[in-house]
């Protein structure tokens, strides 16, 4: 199994560890200004947010914010096929993909999950 050295960055560092979840329901989605609805936040262990957004056709939060938990526990498993290598891991039917430390830096997106014409983002930062 590969591991994957994600410590550079604070949504990074979520991706890395266990314990995503806060404890709490999600919350029913709130659209954005932006068009995109807001599913609120998914804390790691070390306290890193990774904010979460349907940012392309249509899931709920409750999915969003599961499949998350799970793509997160599976990369502090190791499973993740690397950060930035354009390798996808299957996550609760959802294909889910890491950017690279750059690419977060740059704007935010710390990585994609998608299912039949659905994207649900997970950002560095609320916004």
């Amino acid at each position: 199994m590969r591991r994957i050295a994600l410590l550079s960055l604070p949504l990074a560092a979520l991706l890395a560890v266990t314990g995503c979840g806060s404890g709490s329901k999600p919350k029913a989605a709130k659209t954005t200004a932006t068009g995109q609805a807001d599913c609120g936040k998914v804390d790691a262990a070390g306290g890193a947010p990774a904010y979460l957004k349907v940012t392309k056709g249509s899931a709920s939060c409750a999915e969003a914010v599961s499949v998350y938990k799970a793509f997160f526990a599976e990369i502090a498993e190791g499973k993740a096929p690397g950060q930035g290598s354009g390798g996808e891991l299957s996550v609760q039917g959802w294909s889910c993909v890491i950017y690279p430390p750059d690419q977060i830096q740059q704007n935010g997106r710390g990585a994609d999950c998608t299912k039949s014409g659905a994207t649900v983002t997970a950002f560095q930062k609320a916004g």
